[in-house]
């Protein structure tokens, strides 16, 4: 198992502690509150994911799909004192940068 597998299965694991901390302090709803906690937790898990290289491509894309629809989620639930052409800048910002992550892992 090379340093890389080991330093990505530590971040996937903080990154579940994360999402289960999140759960535990303000409840395992879907305020905002929890989730700040669950997009942190998934995104560290996601850098995790990406950095065992023998982890199947499918799982990869399949977590940048993940984060990339709770993000677009998080940021549509915020309150009305967030206009709605800056929330549609914010997803296009969202889908181009997953985009972009999703042509790496392709071209490995």
């Amino acid at each position: 198992m090379s340093g890389m597998t080991i330093l990505g299965i530590c971040m996937i694991v903080i990154g579940i502690l994360i999402v289960a901390y999140g759960g535990v302090t303000v409840g395992f709803s879907f305020s905002l509150d929890f989730q700040s906690f669950l997009l942190g937790g998934l995104i560290v898990a996601l850098l995790g994911m990406a950095l065992i290289p023998t982890l199947p491509l499918a799982c990869k894309v399949g977590g940048l799909a993940l984060v990339s629809l709770l993000s677009i989620v998080y940021i549509h639930s915020m309150p009305n004192d967030f206009e709605l052409m800056m929330k549609l800048i914010a997803d296009v910002a969202i889908l181009g940068f997953s985009t972009w992550i999703m042509m790496l892992f392709l071209r490995k």
